[in-house]
């Protein structure tokens, strides 16, 4: 049970880039839930961004290195996190289109993840789920966060 969780019902143990399957699953699973009314109010971002939070800090520790640090590629659970918030915080603004907000939340969380700048990358040193979750939600901010002031600013339409 804890590694169908850790993986999204199995998504982790996709071929390819798993943390991208994992976040496209999560975000069309969240426009399917929210339509273009998203924010970080939504029933339905919240209940992704602590379903993911919980399980991983719950079961990811058990999976890294003996010294508790590592984030096997299969745990996507901590992806659903990042997503989640990256899409609440790119929908707590309403100005401009909310389709190419949302498509920019997920473009922006997913390079924030691979690339992994500054503290984003330096908070994966943090033990057990702790490291794994960490880096997710830095860059589930950041890429959110640029979203929602590219809409504030008027420059998505």
């Amino acid at each position: 049970m804890r590694r169908a969780l850790l993986s999204l019902l199995g998504v982790g143990f996709l071929p390819g880039p798993s943390g991208t399957w994992a976040s496209a699953v999560t975000a069309a699973g969240l426009a399917l839930a929210t339509g273009p009314a998203y924010g970080p109010t939504s029933l339905a971002i919240l209940a992704a961004l602590v379903a993911g939070c919980a399980v991983t800090l719950l079961f990811a520790g058990r999976e890294g290195g003996d010294d508790g640090h590592g984030d096997p590629g299969w745990i996507v659970s901590d992806e659903v996190a990042g997503q989640a918030l990256a899409t609440g915080l790119a929908g707590a603004v309403t100005r401009g289109d909310p389709w190419i907000a949302a498509g920019l939340a997920f473009l922006g969380f997913r390079v924030f993840d691979i690339l992994k700048p500054g503290p984003i990358g330096a908070s994966q040193r943090l033990p057990g789920g702790v490291g794994v979750l960490a880096d997710d939600l830095l860059a589930g901010l950041v890429a959110g966060g640029l979203v929602a002031g590219a809409r504030a600013a008027g420059l998505l339409g």
